[in-house]
């Protein structure tokens, strides 16, 4: 019999552990919208603005460590619903790419906390662009996500370059190049296309990408496409086109497009792009404004501000958990620290659609009320 990795729900909702069982998802999508909306409103009816976190990833031993006690944090934070994705299971024998259904279990448990989402594009099946076999994790993809099982496809990595941690450790495994209008990439939009179900990209916004990009939004009008991390440029020579005027003109030609704000801190440096003529290590995000010792300040520079007031409804919040971070607990308010310095100069609508609305929309296909 093959090992599923999942959860074993206990009755008394205390912390899912992990057994040899297939999960199935035992709340129809409108019973799941009616605990987050419960939620939601709860956070809103206390004066507060509630957040809906739209790229995150959570392995098997973040929840067993950090499920249920960061509740407390998430609550603190306004982090009302985390659509994370999950990773393969353990080898066990099976061939090709091994599902993991563990985040449904999560979803059991806490249907007001959690979006049924699926395994992230993160996998060597995927980043070896495999296709084709019922074990292929693009075909298992497609079968789960149209029988109704998920609300949110999860992050898909076609062009992405090693995280500072990794290029210290010599790693190259996450530096991947997949070509967003191949055999692969169409099956992702055309399956978004088709069943309304949102998905993340992680593209870094080089000139081909951004090309196929534009291509792929126009073939696919329908397809919801969020692109992961807005302003992160870590190699400038490379991305010269990541500029105010390109991306309006992109938001303005295509309606499906969104971005996410996860995305890096004042004066955070990427260690993989060397030194710039200073002798400094390259930075990693455009939006903030210089300050007068020619560092970064905490302020965003106003022609990236303006898109984020002009396009309020084309932007999520994210949080980007997943291996390699810090505890969640500090994690999460670092990034609520950094999306609060974001939106700081936003209307109150603008921050209302940014924090929670889209990502309400995005997931079920309705305007909030």
């Amino acid at each position: 019999m093959r090992l599923v990795f999942t959860l074993c729900l206990l009755l008394s909702f205390a912390t899912p552990v992990f057994a040899p069982q297939a999960a199935e998802l035992k709340y129809d999508r409108a019973a799941l919208q009616t605990h987050w909306r419960t939620r939601i409103q709860g956070i809103l009816d206390q004066g507060r603005l509630p957040k809906i976190d739209m790229e995150t990833s959570l392995q098997p031993d973040h929840i067993a460590k950090y499920i249920p006690a960061i509740f407390e944090t998430m609550d603190k934070l306004g982090i009302a619903l985390l659509a994370a994705d999950g990773y393969q299971r353990p080898k066990d024998g099976a061939s090709g790419y091994r599902w993991s259904t563990y985040i449904l279990d999560l979803v059991n448990a806490y249907p007001a906390r959690f979006a049924p989402t699926a395994n992230g594009g993160t996998n060597p099946n995927w980043l070896k662009e495999k296709g084709g076999k019922d074990d292929d994790f693009i075909d298992q993809m497609e079968r789960h996500v149209r029988a109704g099982v998920y609300a949110h496809m999860g992050e898909f990595d076609f062009r992405h370059y090693m995280s500072s941690g990794q290029c210290k450790k010599g790693r190259t495994d996450r530096d991947s190049v997949i070509d967003l209008t191949g055999k692969n990439g169409h099956r992702v939009f055309r399956l978004s296309a088709e069943t309304g179900v949102p998905f993340v990209i992680h593209m870094e916004p080089e000139d081909a990408p951004l090309d196929q990009l534009q291509q792929m939004l126009k073939a696919y009008p329908k397809a919801k496409v969020i692109v992961a991390h807005f302003g992160q440029v870590r190699h400038p020579e490379l991305q010269k086109r990541f500029t105010p005027d390109n991306v309006r003109k992109l938001l303005a030609e295509h309606q499906n497009l969104y971005f996410d704000l996860s995305t890096g801190q004042p004066n955070r440096k990427y260690k993989c792009a060397g030194v710039d003529n200073k002798g400094t290590l390259i930075g990693d995000t455009v939006l903030w404004k210089k300050s007068a010792n020619g560092r970064q300040s905490d302020t965003l520079k106003s022609a990236w501000r303006d898109i984020l007031s002009d396009f309020s409804d084309r932007f999520v919040f994210a949080t980007d958990y997943g291996g390699g971070r810090p505890p969640l607990d500090e994690h999460l308010k670092q990034k609520m620290e950094n999306f609060n310095r974001i939106v700081r100069d936003l209307s109150g609508a603008a921050k209302h659609d940014i924090a929670y609305k889209n990502a309400w929309k995005l997931l079920t296909n309705t305007d909030w009320k």
